[in-house]
């Protein structure tokens, strides 16, 4: 026998005796770290388990519709009931079942965490195009959530459809899969009148969102010529540069939540299946598209990527995007007893705001190290004193409302995100948006 048989030999055998019979208690971290090598699951270097995550989305979920009574649907609150079951499934699997359900992953509990998220929207978004078909929405964020609705599901399956059937990524059949997948979303008697002609009229009719889609342009060109010219030089990009996508997206969300709420839930669906459909051409290699794609993954890419996805990008655009996508009713800006901008913002606050500034102000001034952490007093300062700078910004102009519980809700929030920031291995843009979601979402 050779050297690597024996030693798979003695694996197996290991694993054999760390595993639990079928009413045993938990499976030991080094049995997990078995079945994720021998399924070839790539786990994000020096990332703890992180099993507290689990619990984010149902939590955000189950108090939203406790704080929002009168705006959460029935769905909404059978969505978070969902979410809290498939919390005591993920519970179930990290500590009795192996990993064997996810490709690449980051780490066990990130996945999970994707998994409750993409269950509860397979489930809400199926119903909503359901009812749709019988009924069409006459609300406008009804109307333009069961257009995302369409658009994101049908990238599901784009995405199931190529990974499984091996023949689809050949490029002249992926081309005509994403050709249906664009027919069905501009085409599907969903609304009235159809979503291209609804989505043409909602956006292109309008003064204030013309002027604010023209505003997205020009940052999305002056972005795109910054990213080409980076491409250009051919140089490893640091944490500063990579932090100026997070300044972007805190000029366009905060733009966007404060004067044309709808149009930025619609784009940010939008932006999400184009992100995803991309990252499917360049897995695929899809000629002459592919390559272009692979040099600004290479440019940019975060070291928190493992594997051959590249989350970075979609987790940054999920992360501010999560309170508008979870709030019950994030454009209902006429309930004045419920309604706040504080909960809209917890995305744009702890990943554009608050990460940017410990990134950019640890890297360049930081001296002291936090304990158990590679991150510095300074930058966490940052951080804090940031995000409460723009909070106590956005009050001053009348922005946002703040009393007493607010105030301290804030603080709270922000303090504990900084916090979470400064000590968690995780992937900060996808869970201190919930985090803080969560507690900017309380009411007494």
């Amino acid at each position: 026998m050779t050297t690597d048989v024996i030693e798979s030999v003695h694996v197996a055998e290991e694993s054999e005796e760390n595993m639990t019979d079928e009413e045993g208690c938990c499976i030991s971290r080094k049995h997990l770290e078995f079945n994720c090598r021998s399924r070839n699951i790539q786990r994000r270097p020096n990332a703890s388990d992180g099993i507290w995550l689990c619990v984010l989305l149902p939590l955000a979920l189950i108090i939203n519709s406790w704080t929002y009574q009168k705006s959460s649907s029935l769905l909404y609150k059978v969505c978070g009931l969902i979410s809290f079951g498939l919390f005591l499934q993920s519970l179930e699997i990290l500590f009795k079942l192996s990993c064997r359900s996810v490709n690449v992953i980051a780490n066990l509990a990130k996945a999970t965490v994707v998994a409750q998220g993409l269950v509860v929207f397979l489930f809400g978004a199926s119903v909503k195009v359901f009812i749709a078909f019988d009924e069409p929405p006459e609300v406008k964020i009804e109307e333009m959530t069961t257009i995302l609705s369409v658009t994101l599901l049908g990238v599901f399956l784009l995405i199931i459809i190529t990974y499984g059937v091996s023949f689809c990524r050949r490029p002249a059949v992926f081309l005509i899969l994403l050709a249906a997948w664009a027919i069905l979303t501009l085409l599907a008697p969903i609304t009235d009148p159809l979503p291209v002609e609804l989505v043409a009229e909602f956006i292109f009719l309008d003064t204030g969102r013309l002027s604010v889609l023209l505003i997205y342009a020009g940052v999305a060109g002056i972005t795109g010529a910054f990213v080409a010219w980076k491409i250009s030089k051919k140089s490893s990009t640091s944490v500063s540069v990579r932090k100026i996508f997070h300044l972007v997206i805190v000029i366009v969300y905060l733009i966007g939540i404060i004067f044309q709420c709808t149009m930025l839930f619609l784009l940010s669906g939008l932006v999400l299946a184009l992100f995803i459909v991309f990252e499917a051409v360049r897995l695929v290699a899809f000629p002459k598209i592919a390559p272009h794609l692979e040099a600004i993954i290479a440019a940019f890419v975060d070291a928190k990527d493992a594997g051959l996805v590249a989350f970075t990008p979609i987790y940054l655009l999920a992360g501010c995007s999560l309170p508008l996508w979870l709030h019950p009713s994030p454009c209902d800006l006429t309930d004045s007893t419920t309604f706040t901008l504080l909960p809209l913002i917890a995305g744009v606050l702890s990943v554009g705001i608050g990460d940017t500034m410990a990134g950019v102000v640890g890297s360049k001034f930081g001296r002291h190290r936090l304990v158990n952490s590679q991150k510095t007093v300074e930058g966490t300062v940052a951080n804090i004193a940031s995000q409460l700078g723009m909070i106590f910004f956005l009050h001053f102009v009348g922005l946002l409302h703040l009393n007493i519980f607010t105030i301290i809700i804030s603080f709270v929030g922000v303090i504990v995100n900084a916090i979470i920031e400064a000590k968690t291995d995780q992937v900060d843009n996808l869970f201190l948006p919930l985090v803080t979601f969560i507690i900017f979402s309380l009411r007494f």
